[in-house]
């Protein structure tokens, strides 16, 4: 029994190291990608100061440099003279996103559309009535691999969207996250 346990725990301890390194090099063609950031959004609104930012995103990679990738987002900045006055924008997108082979580091950039939906509020509560407005994205960053199929990312990312009246809920995101691949 014990040269029975002890012959499979050696076969174990010898086939581990072929299965990583079967494991292909991320990203890779037909790959996947979930991830996640948080940062804050600089809005271009006069009156407007800077306030938090969520995203999370899904990539499909097409080739090991080039990806689609799908996001949902979260900003609200507040107004410089009440903080308690709100704009929550929610964005959702598609973007192409083209990286570059770097070792551990891989710089990207990127362009994409989505709808971002507008509500102003006021101490929490929804203040009229909501929009939904067309924009668009420009992006680039690096991500920082920890290892095969995990990153830590920096993004800048410059939302261009359409005034809601006389709003203008364009800014500039900027973020650190985190991204697993598989």
């Amino acid at each position: 029994m014990r040269t029975h346990l002890f012959g499979t725990f050696v076969l174990i301890m010898l086939t581990l190291p072929a299965a990583a390194a079967a494991q292909q090099r991320m990203p890779h063609r037909e790959g996947n990608a979930v991830g996640g950031e948080a940062g804050i959004f600089l809005p271009t609104q006069s009156g407007m100061s800077t306030g938090p930012g969520i995203d999370g995103t899904f990539e499909h990679y097409l080739t090991a440099r080039d990806s689609v990738r799908f996001g949902v987002g979260w900003m609200q900045p507040s107004q410089t003279a009440n903080h308690q006055a709100k704009m929550r924008q929610v964005r959702l997108s598609g973007e192409i996103v083209h990286n570059w082979e770097g070792g551990q580091v891989h710089p990207f950039v990127g362009a994409g559309l989505g709808a971002y939906f507008l509500q102003p509020n006021l101490n929490g509560s929804n203040l009229g009535s909501s929009a939904t407005k067309l924009g668009g994205t420009l992006l680039g960053g690096a991500e920082f691999f920890t290892s095969k199929t995990f990153a830590i990312k920096g993004e800048a990312r410059y939302h261009i969207v359409q005034k809601s009246g006389p709003y203008d809920p364009s800014g500039l995101s900027l973020s650190l996250g985190l991204k697993s691949y598989f």
